[in-house]
């Protein structure tokens, strides 16, 4: 059965790389790199700091231009925050901390600053903006060791009755990316790139952190699990078992608002510079350059964009 299975999956991937082979402007890329969040619960910004985690990115491009290019990009990667991370004695106290799986599509438009379909350059910086939409789903440990996901909580009081200019935030969110990077052409076919991506962001719960603290009573009365909730609330009594309740006119969060970005290194190859046919003569098989018909250059045969 797998073997017919692997033989269907090959007979898929023949006609997919036949059929994009006369696609000039598609590419496929993709990418490895870092990802860091920056926000309530970091002092300061570092592209890259304690926090910092890894990002996995794959994506498609269509070269609407010589330099313009239309960009879809997958990305999946962690992010997290934690105050034992800061030096400013107040944040270190507040002792909080979060997790997150993020994912995220984006499509967005990239402009190469030079034209690499001319035989003049194989190296270009480039920026790009674009609109995107996120999933995100912070979590943390509580003090027994239990894995928390924060929303569900109301660890500000959100959703709850007494709170109604409170809502709950939505794991799912628009954003806006943009940023630049740098390629370079290894050949016709294939290119070689370094970017920096931010994002704007349209909640500030990204790290479930962001309004003053509830009110304790509130929360006894309304929560449906009380206790874990002020647990994960406050979590200075952790580190100090003196320390109070807060009132509610204390800052929990807020400081900053919350964003996150990405480091990647990556590879794009042309779909059609490559076919998974048998080779001439009908050989031992593999990856066949198709010569581009129309292709004047004579050292890279137009490398074009990296996305």
């Amino acid at each position: 059965m797998y073997r017919y299975l692997s033989c269907i999956l090959f007979c898929l991937l023949e006609l997919s790389f036949k059929g994009f082979a006369q696609t000039d402007p598609l590419r496929v890329h993709s990418s490895v790199g870092l990802a860091t969040y920056f926000g309530d619960l970091t002092e300061r910004f570092k592209l890259v700091n304690q926090n910092t985690a890894g990002m996995f990115n794959v994506g498609l491009s269509y070269d609407i231009t010589e330099q313009i290019i239309g960009r879809f990009d997958f990305s999946i990667m962690k992010l997290k925050g934690d105050d034992r991370y800061n030096t400013r004695p107040d944040l270190v106290a507040r002792n909080l901390n979060f997790q997150t799986t993020l994912w995220e599509t984006n499509f967005t438009v990239q402009y190469d600053f030079l034209n690499m379909n001319s035989e003049d350059y194989i190296l270009s910086p480039y920026v790009f903006l674009g609109l995107g939409v996120m999933h995100m789903n912070p979590w943390t440990y509580d003090r027994n060791g239990v894995k928390r996901y924060l929303r569900g909580y109301h660890t500000e009081g959100q959703g709850l009755p007494s709170y109604p200019e409170r809502k709950e935030y939505s794991l799912f969110n628009m954003q806006i990316p943009f940023g630049a990077g740098i390629k370079y052409a290894v050949n016709e076919n294939i290119n070689v790139y370094f970017e920096i991506a931010f994002r704007k962001l349209f909640t500030d719960y990204l790290d479930d952190v962001g309004n003053t603290y509830p009110d304790k009573n509130i929360i006894l009365n309304e929560s449906s699990d009380p206790n874990t909730t002020i647990g994960l609330t406050f979590r200075g009594d952790e580190l100090d078992p003196t320390l109070p309740y807060p009132s509610t006119y204390i800052q929990r969060g807020g400081y900053s608002k919350d964003t996150f970005y990405t480091l990647g290194l990556g590879v794009s190859i042309r779909l059609n510079g490559f076919s998974l046919g048998s080779g001439r003569g009908g050989g031992g098989g593999g990856f066949n350059k198709i010569r581009r018909v129309g292709s004047t250059r004579s050292r890279l045969k137009n490398p074009g964009s990296v996305f």
